[in-house]
């Protein structure tokens, strides 16, 4: 019994120690900041300017993870236009299978080329 009385209080020295480390290397690094801006403030536009791109960063990246949960909308949306292209096609087949329709379409087309190759 002792000894695991022993070995917890030897598990939370250490748990103590390790998390007075932790803080003594915070403080030296808000220190070591904080002087490094006294002498040369040029840094200290550095660090905003670093936040400030982090944050733009990581709000873009938002952006783009909730546009891409429209994904599958979109891609409905593309196949039923794909869709509604496939059917003009086919109605367009039967039009042209027409010889009135297939001799307007014919005329129109000349009368473009004409037109263009008379500029």
């Amino acid at each position: 019994m002792a000894a695991t009385r022993s070995a917890a209080t030897q598990d939370s020295a250490v748990e103590d120690s390790t998390l007075q480390l932790v803080l003594d290397q915070i403080e030296e690094l808000a220190v070591t900041i904080i002087e490094e801006i006294r002498e040369r403030p040029g840094v200290a536009l550095a660090i905003v300017a670093g936040l400030a791109g982090a944050f733009v960063g990581a709000r873009l990246a938002a952006n783009r993870a909730r546009r891409r949960d429209f994904a599958p909308v979109r891609a409905a949306r593309k196949a039923r236009r794909v869709g509604d292209m496939a059917e003009l096609a086919g109605l367009a087949m039967r039009l042209m299978q027409n010889p009135i329709v297939r001799g307007l379409v014919i005329a129109s087309i000349e009368r473009q080329m004409k037109r263009r190759l008379s500029r």
